[in-house]
């Protein structure tokens, strides 16, 4: 039996994607990835990365 799931996924939570969804169906499942579209980060995401970023620059200097 074969299914198709589709649905629109951030880049940044694919990151360990392959690796789950091998462990999950014993290795028989596939993906692909293609550009949909740029969205706006939301304000919460937003505001740990800018915090993340400052913290590291802070470190160099």
């Amino acid at each position: 039996m074969s299914k198709k799931l589709q649905a629109r996924v951030p880049l940044a939570e694919l990151n360990k994607y392959s690796t789950s969804l091998s462990s999950l169906t014993s290795g028989s499942a596939t993906y692909t990835m293609k550009f949909a579209e740029y969205a706006q980060v939301p304000v919460d995401v937003q505001e740990k990365l800018l915090k993340a970023y400052e913290a590291e620059h802070k470190e160099e200097e």
